[in-house]
């Protein structure tokens, strides 16, 4: 593909990207992809990574376009002219010759003054230098300027922008090993075998983490339940619970695509009894097809149409551990889904906390005397953790906080999660 069919095609799938803002950008791209068959998989490639790098740097292009061009319309070809050459070092004047040639409907042209302009980093400095503190660093970073506020007053000025930065950068893949099927050293070799720099992860023990993205279904070693696609932060719940026994009764209640609970199912050999349930039944219908490959036997998925019957009254307090990994923000798994920022709102975050506090009012219920309550979100935001669970404690004194932990994708290189493990009393 050349340089100019290369840029026309990253500018359409940009452009499909802005005028959809409401669905994520993967699904936004791959409906791009599948109307595109012609496209190979380096194509595909080569046309993602400065889509997702221009998604996530999106704020700071826009405010650089609209700067020297004096206008609020942007430009799909510009702002991706302007990923090229600040993100990707190239040549205002290469960049220039291809978007003379790219179909112009906006007021302005593309004259060697603009997109020169684009290349002046002290010009950018200089307007940047202006501004309050928090506006610049959420230009900078391209995050929203509530969550950055909110960022620095829960972890101060250095830490929030030490977490901004990290925020933005691509993810490694990362892979679970399913014990039941493979060990983690088994998954290592098959895929060491085929050319791949995997490593096992530092963080957790059936982690393995990948440079790249792969096609998942081209081993057989995965059709056949060997391994699982899992960030190393999720891999760390289940474990949290600190089982020690391998005849437990587990309820996962926001089990979307199962991924914890498939992990759990692991953890015990197969035995005990996992219950998972969700309020999105195309979750569960995924979770289907994923413990079938899985090959666990002990997980039951409950319906939302059939909560009433398998989740009633009969089954308060019969829970050992009940897990509510409850909708977030998902601010901390901004690093694979970078357009999950353009959608959150202030308000938004103020009625996920308020629907957390639904969810753990609503399921405690199932909790047996004695039983650990898993509490946890894929979010940086301590609103959404660490005060939750001091919220929790407040208004149920008979459930006590046993641990807590939090990884950083700027310390751990994973995603930023919470997780508590609170006690039900026995008394």
């Amino acid at each position: 593909m050349t340089k100019e069919s290369l840029f026309g095609h990253i500018v359409e799938a940009y452009a499909a990207f802005t005028q959809r803002a409401h669905i994520p950008a993967d699904a936004v791209l791959r409906d791009y992809f599948r109307a595109r068959k012609y496209l190979g998989a380096r194509d595909r490639r080569s046309i993602a990574i400065p889509y997702y790098e221009t998604v996530r740097n999106y704020l700071r292009l826009e405010a650089i376009v609209i700067d020297v061009t004096s206008s609020e319309e942007l430009d799909p070809a510009l702002v991706i002219g302007a990923a090229f050459i600040v993100l990707f070092g190239e040549d205002p004047k290469d960049v220039r010759l291809i978007l003379a040639r790219m179909p112009n409907q906006f007021a302005y042209e593309y004259t060697p003054e603009i997109v020169g302009a684009i290349g002046d980093r002290e010009r950018e400095e200089r307007r940047l230098a202006a501004l309050d503190p928090i506006e610049r660093l959420s230009i900078e970073q391209s995050m929203p300027l509530w969550f950055v506020s909110e960022l620095v007053e829960e972890y101060g000025k250095e830490d929030a922008t030490s977490l901004l930065v990290a925020s933005n950068k691509e993810a490694t893949v990362s892979l679970r090993a399913n014990t039941l099927v493979m060990s983690r050293d088994q998954v290592l070799k098959m895929l060491q075998k085929t050319g791949l720099d995997a490593r096992p992860s530092a963080v957790a023990s059936d982690g393995i983490l990948l440079p790249k993205r792969i096609n998942v279904l081209e081993f057989g070693e995965f059709r056949r339940g060997g391994f699982e696609i899992q960030d190393e932060s999720s891999q760390l719940v289940a474990p949290f619970a600190d089982i020690h026994s391998n005849r437990l009764r587990i309820l996962d209640v926001c089990a979307g695509a199962g991924g914890k609970s498939l992990h759990f199912a692991a953890l015990l050999g197969g035995k005990g009894e996992i219950t998972a349930t969700d309020i999105d039944p195309y979750k569960l219908t995924e979770m289907k097809k994923r413990v079938k490959r899985s090959t666990a036997q002990n997980i039951r998925i409950v319906m939302p149409d059939e909560q009433e019957k398998y989740l009633g009254a009969d089954k308060d307090g019969t829970f050992d551990v009940v897990l509510l990994d409850v909708p977030c923000t998902g601010t901390g798994t901004l690093r694979r889904n970078p357009s999950i920022k353009w959608h959150l709102t202030d308000q938004m975050h103020e009625e996920l906390l308020e629907k957390q506090r639904m969810i753990v009012e609503r399921n405690l219920r199932f909790l047996k005397p004695g039983g650990v309550l898993l509490y946890s979100t894929c979010s940086l935001l301590r609103t959404e953790g660490e005060e939750q669970t001091q919220w929790i404690e407040q208004t149920y004194p008979d459930l006590n906080e046993e641990a807590t932990m939090r990884t950083r994708p700027d310390i751990d290189g994973a995603d930023g999660f919470f997780v508590s493990r609170l006690r039900k009393s026995d008394a």
